[in-house]
């Protein structure tokens, strides 16, 4: 399959789960991932799946920016310019029980990971800001990535606005690199965790 052939287009409010799995299997070998819930969890597909496709649904809840390629090939969980990037209590009281499902006994260390990530973001000025991005092993290596990026990333670079995400994969860098995505700074998480790397990308 070729990228041309290959469309990328908001999700649907009902399209939760399709977007949860892609971005599960995407995420199968990410080493923060694998730290949360191990590769020798007892059905850990299931609950990649359930972490992910309750993480879609609260994005497509509150109206944000969610993309699909294709028929569920890849997906990306997008906040627009301001404060909406932050993940509220509401919502995470809201979606407890599909955490706990995902998680765990790893469920408090997965909430400190998302505090630390919160607390490093960077507040000024706006910017989309890119949650999760990824394709399906199958998938990979055919620039589907770059499609899902450009869909958000055009629209930056046209109204001047920065772009920021955070990598929990370093095989990762290159493809944000050449979107134009410069590493700040990287961290372990919760100091001894896998390394996690901060990039900001300015408007072309």
């Amino acid at each position: 399959m070729t990228t041309a052939r290959v469309d990328v287009t908001r999700a649907p409010a009902t399209d939760a789960a399709r977007v949860g799995a892609a971005l599960a299997d995407a995420f199968r070998e990410d080493p923060v991932i694998g730290w949360l819930i191990p590769l020798d969890a007892s059905r850990r597909d299931e609950r990649l799946r359930t972490f992910f496709t309750s993480m879609s649904r609260s994005y497509l809840r509150r109206g944000k920016h969610v993309y699909v390629a294709g028929d569920g090939f890849g997906a990306a969980l997008w906040s627009g310019p301001g404060p909406s990037w932050q993940l509220p209590m509401t919502e995470v009281a809201r979606e407890s029980f599909p955490a706990w499902r995902a998680f765990g006994g790893n469920l408090l260390r997965a909430l400190r990971v998302q505090l630390e990530v919160e607390a490093g973001h960077p507040k000024e000025p706006k910017h989309w800001y890119l949650g999760y991005l990824g394709v399906r092993c199958d998938h990979q290596g055919e620039g589907i990535g770059s499609l899902i990026l450009r869909e958000v990333l055009d629209q930056a670079d046209a109204s001047g606005t920065p772009a920021y995400l955070e990598s929990s994969n370093e095989r990762n860098l290159s493809l944000y690199e050449r979107h134009g995505f410069a590493v700040t700074t990287s961290y372990r998480a919760l100091g001894r965790g896998p390394t996690i790397w901060r990039m900001w990308r300015d408007p072309r």
